[in-house]
């Protein structure tokens, strides 16, 4: 499958699937609701569905690339910026950002190696952006051992935390991940590879 063939099955795949940033009741701070739910028509492909929050950047640990974002309300909680949020320093102390998420697709599942610990091997910028998405969007490809957290196989979806220690219900983008999802478990790690789209501007 090509990167083109395959952005294309991001998108189609990636309707209605609004619960991506919903916290584990273990992992970090709870996300807020996304202030806007924005529907998108690209060409050829139907809609897709497009989450935003309206935020402040509070601070940053380049270290581990924690950020600290604050609603306006007040409400403020951490994430883990990927390699496609790119260098921290550009960000100043309360400076007024809009985030939009392309929740993804799962592209592959795989056995771990014996022993093989819970933990990102690959997060790859794919391109930047996408005909028909909004300015600012890029996709990411991330590869991650991480727990099965629940499966439905009449949906097509998988459930696992992501690099930022929240959960990715994510739909499965080919018929190979999609006769995967009844032999995982609940509760043992299992090797996916997904595919999401991210965008964080200045306002």
């Amino acid at each position: 499958m090509t990167f083109r063939t395959l952005k294309l099955a991001i998108v189609a795949a990636s309707l209605a699937t609004a619960s991506v940033f919903t916290a584990l009741p273990a992992a970090a701070q709870d996300v807020p609701k996304p202030e806007a739910i924005d529907v998108v028509t690209l060409p050829g492909l139907g809609s897709a569905t497009i989450l935003s929050w309206k935020v402040r950047f509070v601070s940053a640990n380049p270290a581990t690339r924690t950020v600290v974002l604050e609603t306006p309300a007040g409400k403020r909680w951490a994430v883990v910026a990927p390699p496609l949020v790119g260098d921290l320093s550009a960000f100043r102390n309360g400076q007024s950002l809009l985030i939009r998420k392309l929740p993804g697709v799962v592209t592959a599942i795989a056995k771990p190696a014996k022993n093989e610990p819970a933990e990102v091997l690959n997060e790859v910028v794919v391109n930047d952006g996408l005909p028909g998405l909004p300015e600012g969007f890029g996709l990411r490809e991330v590869t991650i051992v991480a727990p099965v957290v629940a499966t439905d196989p009449a949906a097509g979806t998988v459930s696992f935390p992501g690099p930022d220690g929240y959960l990715r219900v994510l739909r499965a983008a080919n018929a190979t991940v999609l006769s995967a999802l009844p032999t995982l478990q609940q509760g043992t790690n299992a090797k996916f590879t997904y595919v999401e789209g991210l965008a964080i501007n200045a306002q």
